[in-house]
């Protein structure tokens, strides 16, 4: 079993690595887990959008 981890500030870009990390290894996923980070700076909000990928 192995696991990848993919961090992108935009989901969009985030759905775009997910996509090209399994048209390039074609893996065999048994689970995916999400998580949205929200923090402020200098009165800016700033997102991060992360997956795991658990695959064999």
């Amino acid at each position: 079993m192995k696991v990848k981890i993919i961090e992108k500030t935009h989901e969009l870009d985030l759905q775009d690595a997910l996509n090209d990390f399994i048209d390039e290894y074609d893996p065999s996923i048994v689970s995916l887990y999400y998580a949205v980070a929200l923090t402020s700076h200098l009165g800016e909000l700033e997102y991060s959008f992360s997956c795991l990928v658990v695959y064999s």
